[in-house]
């Protein structure tokens, strides 16, 4: 028995060890942990394509999260959206995410087909408390590629070919916490004179509606995300003129670099109805009567919040004419400008949202978000970025039929998933604000079934298919397909497994 004991100790300190490397090695390389993430000519715009922390579950429901949280038992996740999620981890979580885009360019005459894989996010998440858990991470938080031409004519020159190409993203590491700042308050109650009072007075009635009131309080969630930002943002342009116009090529190209703190904050509460009234018509005395719940009832609430904040950033910048030569090479003829290391102000912009849920035991989950952001207010190097205020709408469903069913019965234990968003984006050109809207789906497989050790795992699998944009006015709509692999797991570290 000793033995087969130190065996399974084994085991869990090597699953720790393995998520522990992963930690370290995503955090310590974090500058090329994540590759280009898009291949979009609208993430030119500020700062680029934004992420909205969305783990392999919540793409599947259409990004509805910030009301999202963690039940008393496994299967157990990472919420990076809202800090305040943290507070009910009871194991150590690691989530890694993998996805894959596929996205068709469409203009009013051509069409063109680009795919792109990234490491989307990873986290780790643990227990500290009873009331108070973390967690860390990795997640980009905007992403910047793309390569788009255009041609004009010009009066006594001949057509210009513009070339636009830009790569780089901010990524930030975060730090979260979330607490419960009312945990406690029935034991505080217990030991109080109130108490001994009411229970001298034999009013346990009483008792139990103000413990259950206290109780229903101990579900307030507040947290907080502290986030280094960094990353480098590189655009470029280039004006070719017509071979024999006379002029010399251009090229201007700025390295945007950001470095700085942000914050942002997060709460969330969870009421649970374990009785519904109804009305008796055959007891004309009593007719308002309780039936206790065969599936308790869960409901849901969040709110996040981040203010407008200035991050400090540099930017490069350089510009010159230039020539091919006949083996095609390019000579720079005159230096326009060449500023190094020139200091400034990226304001990124206020946000918030709110989210609502209802858990019915365990297997109906329905949630809804609304959040928005005031890109109006952006600027970078005291130069206005041009954007308007955005909004994003989210609905999700999750269904899982047998929770606890069998291993013969495995498919009713899987997680299956659907969700749309529609969004207001913050880019309005040619008098075109653009939209995106998509319709998501995905299922969660659990993997492994370890109660002795408590080890659990899922694989996470969410897909999206939407439009961005549109090809009126000379612009392009997007048509994207979105697919995310995340792993989650679940262990209980440092704690060796004891047997009777």
């Amino acid at each position: 028995m000793r033995k087969h004991k130190e065996k399974l100790f084994i085991g869990v300190r090597n699953t720790t060890f393995s998520l522990l490397i992963i930690t370290i090695y995503l955090l310590t390389f974090s500058s090329t942990a994540f590759a280009q993430g898009t291949s979009s000519p609208y993430s030119r715009y500020g700062i680029g394509d934004l992420n909205n922390k969305n783990t392999g579950q919540a793409v599947s429901m259409g990004g509805t999260n910030i009301a999202m949280q963690n039940d008393s038992v496994p299967m157990f996740f990472i919420n990076p959206s809202n800090p305040a999620s943290n507070s009910n981890i009871r194991l150590t979580t690691a989530e890694l995410g993998l996805s894959y885009t596929r996205v068709q360019l469409e203009s009013a005459t051509n069409k063109q087909t680009i795919n792109n894989a990234s490491i989307s996010y990873f986290s780790l998440g643990f227990p500290l408390k009873k009331w108070w858990g973390g967690s860390i991470g990795l997640i980009p938080l905007s992403s910047v590629g793309y390569k788009v031409t255009d041609q004009q004519a010009i009066d006594n020159i001949g057509t210009v070919n513009y070339l636009y190409e830009g790569s780089g993203g901010v990524n930030q590491i975060y730090f979260g916490n979330g607490i419960k700042p009312l945990y406690g308050l029935p034991n505080l109650f217990v030991k109080s004179k109130k108490y001994k009072a009411l229970k001298d007075a034999k009013k346990d009635a009483e008792i139990a509606q103000i413990l259950n009131r206290k109780k229903s309080w101990q579900n307030l969630s507040l947290g907080l995300n502290t986030s280094y930002l960094f990353g480098g943002l590189a655009h470029t342009r280039r004006s070719i003129f017509p071979y024999g116009s006379g002029f010399f090529n251009t090229r201007t190209g700025t390295t945007t670099r950001v470095s700085d703190v942000y914050f942002d904050y997060g709460a969330q509460y969870a009421y649970t109805f374990n009785t519904v009234k109804y009305h008796d018509r055959k007891d004309t005395v009593n007719p308002i009567k309780q039936r206790e719940l065969k599936d308790k009832v869960n409901l849901l609430l969040g709110a996040t919040f981040s203010a407008q904040s200035n991050v400090n950033a540099k930017i490069d910048s350089l510009s010159y004419s230039y020539y091919n030569d006949a083996q095609g090479y390019e000579r720079i003829r005159d230096t326009i400008e060449n500023s190094q290391n020139y200091n400034g102000k990226i304001v990124l912009p206020l946000s918030f949202g709110v989210g609502v849920g209802f858990k019915k035991g365990d297997r109906w989950l329905v949630a809804a978000d609304f959040a928005m952001q005031n890109w109006s207010s952006y600027q970078a190097f005291n130069q206005d970025g041009g954007l308007k205020n955005s909004y994003r709408v989210s609905l999700g469903a999750q269904w899982v039929p047998n929770a606890k069913a069998l291993q013969k019965k495995y498919m009713a234990r899987v997680h299956y998933r659907l969700g749309a968003r529609y969004a207001q984006t913050a880019l309005e050109l040619k008098s075109t604000q653009l939209t995106e809207k998509a319709l998501t789906a995905g299922f969660g497989f659990p993997v492994g079934r370890n109660y002795l050790l408590q080890n659990f795992s899922m694989i996470n699998i969410g897909v999206e298919f939407g439009q961005r944009g549109t090809t009126e006015n000379n612009l392009i709509k997007e048509n994207f397909l979105r697919a995310t692999v995340g792993f989650t797991i679940n262990d209980r570290w440092f704690v060796k497994p004891k047997f009777d």
